[in-house]
């Protein structure tokens, strides 16, 4: 049973196929004639546009320069520890976020339009008229980057009808992507040295501060040091108890000779041993008069050891400014030195083009004349196949009115 339904379906099937190939072989000439008159018409549309300018062919060659640069890894020359050592955030990328760096710059409005003024590319391309975003968007459509994170090779290419601008322009990518980061101090390099600035202002903020105050502290009380202080305070009030004694001896000696209480003599010596006193009592206990300041003895341990700790702290200060000199020219230099990358090939005279596959645009366009031509075929005989059945023709023409 399963046979004798399975024949019926095969024998219709044949017959739908055989059907479909006759209509093939009676418009077989159409068919072929129009394939051919494609397949002629697309030859001869290459042909003619390699024979014309490749400004005024419609479908030029074009190609492509490539450039290549070797990234480097700045975590091994000891840049990034210098970053964690400042306690500024450090790139981890390797060689790939080197790239990643290099293709952004590269893809920055502001270095596209340095790339344009160089190359006069409104001139070449007759751009006078377009915005500056189509400008960019057009360079970016021409222009290539791949990275080879794992060999650390960044690629960088440009495409054009003429192969001597393609080498120029791609050239002049990476002269200009050299400038830009030796400029900046390379990709990492650029980070350090702005920390390093940053961290040298810094220290040398705090050492002007401390000096500041060291200075302050020297002319409000006259001395360079406590020590100076202590000196000449003790060798003040030693004089002044040498005037007292000598003073009182005068005042004894007054008394003994002289039995009259209203002396004038004996009253200017008390008067004098008075003040005396009162300038041992005023040292001892400190004073602030002009511009200068007298501390009491019982304060100069601890403005000796206020003054130590500045001097400390300036020491320290002026070390670590040294310091951070010495890595600064380092890193500077460093990154005149190398940019973060070495310019492991130019690009060279292209001598090959990229494109157009014009063999394959002329398969592609003769197998659509080929398929185009058998739909038309088809249409053609199932219109002939209406016409000729009335009932069909009854069910598309519009009924009339009554």
């Amino acid at each position: 049973m399963d046979q004798d339904r399975t024949l019926p379906q095969e024998r219709t099937l044949l017959e739908g196929l055989l059907h479909y190939l006759g209509i093939i072989l009676r418009y077989k000439w159409f068919i072929l004639v129009v394939t051919i008159l494609a397949a002629a018409g697309v030859v001869a549309f290459s042909i003619r546009s390699l024979q014309l300018p490749p400004e005024e062919s419609p479908l030029p060659n074009r190609y492509r320069a490539y450039a290549r640069l070797l990234l480097r890894d700045e975590a091994q020359d000891g840049m990034v520890a210098m970053l964690e050592a400042l306690g500024a955030p450090a790139p981890r990328g390797g060689t790939a976020g080197s790239g990643r760096l290099v293709l952004e710059v590269f893809n920055s409005r502001s270095f596209i339009d340095r790339i344009i003024e160089m190359n006069d590319m409104v001139a070449y391309y007759d751009m006078a008229d377009a915005t500056r975003t189509q400008q960019r968007d057009f360079v970016r459509s021409n222009t290539g980057g791949g990275l080879d994170a794992q060999a650390g090779i960044l690629t960088l290419s440009y495409e054009d009808i003429r192969p001597e601008f393609a080498q120029q322009f791609a050239n002049s990518i990476v002269d200009e992507l050299d400038r830009y980061f030796r400029d900046r101090g390379g990709l990492t390099r650029g980070v350090v040295l702005e920390s390093l600035r940053e961290t040298l202002a810094a220290v040398e903020s705090r050492v002007a501060s401390i000096e500041a105050e060291i200075r302050a502290f020297q002319q409000r009380y006259g001395v360079l040091t406590v020590e100076e202080l202590a000196t000449s305070q003790t060798a003040m009030i030693r004089g002044l108890e040498a005037d007292l004694v000598t003073l009182e001896r005068a005042i004894r000696t007054q008394t003994e000779r002289t039995r009259i209480e209203n002396d004038p003599e004996l009253i200017r010596l008390r008067s004098e041993r008075d003040i005396v006193s009162d300038l041992i009592r005023e040292i001892e206990a400190g004073y602030a008069g002009g511009e200068r300041t007298m501390p009491p003895r019982s304060q100069l341990p601890q403005l000796s050891l206020e003054l130590g700790r500045l001097r400390a702290d300036l020491e320290l200060q002026q070390r670590l400014r040294t310091s951070l000199q010495e890595q600064y020219e380092i890193a500077r230099l460093s990154a005149e030195a190398n940019p973060g990358f070495t310019i492991l090939e130019y690009a060279e005279l292209p001598d090959e083009k990229t494109g157009p596959a014009r063999g394959q645009i002329s398969m592609m366009v003769t197998a659509g004349a080929f398929a185009g031509s058998i739909f038309l075929s088809f249409l053609h005989y199932g219109y002939k196949s209406i016409r000729k059945d009335p009932k069909l023709m009854k069910m598309l023409s519009p009924e009339k009115g009554t």
